[in-house]
């Protein structure tokens, strides 16, 4: 059965992708990823498809610094892939002594 939901976005949902990937302190890297666009369009649609919006808003209100997305969350994948590769990434690049 559709619900108006199907029709109509809810104006949030299109900035909860946004602010998840800033909660989770990711933008800088994802923004420097090939395709980021495209990525990030995409992620953006899986999170107004979500029907967690509520336990999304409450969840990003209650933590400060997060290691991961919630496991509820459409792009949790996507975030654990990103998260993987900052810390490949880090173990690559030499300190400067």
């Amino acid at each position: 059965m559709l619900s108006y939901r199907h029709f109509f976005q809810a104006p949030e949902r299109g900035t909860l992708f946004q602010a998840m990937v800033d909660k989770l302190r990711m933008r800088l890297a994802l923004t420097n990823r090939p395709n980021s666009a495209a990525v990030m369009k995409r992620a953006s649609e899986r999170c107004a498809e979500c029907d967690r919006e509520d336990s999304c808003v409450s969840w990003m209100a209650t933590n400060a610094e997060p290691d991961e997305a919630p496991y509820f969350c459409k792009n949790h994948d996507l975030f654990e892939r990103l998260k993987h590769d900052i810390e490949a990434e880090r173990r690559l690049t030499p300190v400067d002594a």
